[in-house]
């Protein structure tokens, strides 16, 4: 009796179940999720982008092109791989977007619209990064000044724990490596490439300084003669030109021979580009760009560039300039955006607003479109080179020519 009865209970559970659906209505099953007679919207369809191909992430504004988009801005989402896109415009025919913060050699767009159930075509894209750090020093590592060679290789002067360690050369890769011992500097407020690879360097100091084109130890260049060099740069016929907290600009020949040239003021960067010396710093308490022709090898009479303290701000400073080769200039400052980019008609913009901080020390163009700034350090960020994908060339260094 006990060992039949498992399986008595097994048979009347089923007994009872059969019962249970046997009394089972038809109309008491749940309708279907079909509906015959819903209405969608049709899928988006993407028939152009532009740019077409690539673009840097969390900066570039994307125009896709298609239809079925809606007018509605919240009823459209871009995705580029599954990080989605700002919207800044659109309507039926066309979407505006920014780009995500989101890097990838290769990523989809498509494009959702509330009420259609299919995603869109897909747009094969790339998102480029806009910036990175070029190597990833630590809090007791800071690097200075920067210049770069015709292969894209990056030179620095590194000091760690507050004591000067020398020149580090850094491939475009990353790899960081010893090139020239320490000499009597801490640090060096500016170095240029120059002819044959020698490295000539700056420290806030009445001298110039070169650093031997296989890395050997510093050599005092030129120590009379002058004022106090912040900052130097190489125009055509490879004379340096030098600038300070002085009353004079200085003119510097490779024989070693010196010319000076009245302008009194705090200047802290120098750059020679299609003609013209450009300085940057104050004067009477204002922070400004000026530029002076290059009449020869003579400077002709100055003309003011740009006011930053009248249209940005009298509260930063400018600490260093560029030129890409179109005539656009970059410009470092200690203000919250960092970075500011200066057109050739004299419009300015903030460069990549939200991807960089201050303060902007140094500017260096590598190979092709990186241009790397040194940043210097925050209460929670270590002193950094960060590499900026400009998407354009570098006007020419002379030095390196």
């Amino acid at each position: 009796m006990t060992k039949r009865f498992p399986a008595l209970l097994g048979i009347l559970l089923v007994v009872s179940m059969l019962f249970i659906l046997a009394g089972c209505e038809e109309n008491e099953y749940p309708d279907s999720l079909y509906n015959p007679d819903a209405s969608y919207k049709a899928a988006a369809e993407i028939t152009a982008v532009d740019p077409p191909n690539l673009a840097l992430s969390g900066v570039t504004v994307v125009t896709i092109s298609g239809k079925n988009f809606s007018p509605v801005l919240d009823e459209n989402i871009v995705f580029f791989d599954a990080e989605r896109g700002t919207i800044l415009e659109g309507s039926a025919t066309q979407l505006v977007v920014r780009a995500p913060i989101y890097a990838a050699d290769s990523c989809a767009i498509r494009v959702s619209v509330k009420g259609a159930i299919l995603f869109s075509n897909k747009w094969n894209y790339t998102l480029e990064p806009a910036q990175e750090p070029l190597v990833a020093f630590t809090a007791a590592e800071q690097p200075w000044a920067i210049t770069a060679d015709a292969a894209g290789n990056v030179y620095t002067s590194l000091v760690i724990s507050n004591a000067g360690v020398g020149i580090k050369k850094i491939s475009p890769e990353g790899v960081l490596e010893d090139y020239s011992p320490k000499g009597g500097e801490t640090k060096y407020s500016a170095m240029k490439m120059g002819p044959g690879g020698v490295i000539y360097a700056a420290r806030i100091a009445k001298a110039i300084f070169t650093i031997p084109a296989a890395g050997q130890k510093p050599v005092n260049w030129v120590t009379s003669g002058l004022g106090t060099i912040y900052d130097l740069d190489f125009d055509a016929n490879m004379n340096i030109w030098g600038v300070g907290n002085n009353t004079d600009i200085y003119r510097v020949k490779q024989d070693k021979s010196i010319a000076k040239f009245p302008f009194k003021a705090d200047l802290r960067s120098v750059r020679v580009f299609n003609g013209y010396v450009y300085v940057a710093g104050k004067q009477d308490n204002a922070e400004k760009i000026w530029r002076f022709p290059l009449n020869g090898e003579e400077l002709g009479a100055v003309e003011e560039y740009f006011d930053f303290s009248g249209k940005v701000s009298t509260e930063y400073s400018i600490y260093c300039i560029t030129f890409s080769a179109d005539g656009f200039m970059y410009v470092g400052t200690n203000a919250p955006d960092a970075l500011y980019l200066v057109h050739p008609n004299g419009n300015f913009e903030v460069l990549y607003p939200g991807q960089f901080l201050p303060k902007a020390l140094a500017f260096a163009w590598g190979a092709g479109t990186n241009l790397y700034y040194t940043r210097e350090a925050t209460a929670t960020t270590p002193q950094l080179i960060i590499r900026l994908n400009t998407l354009k060339q570098s006007a020419p260094y002379y030095g390196i020519l």
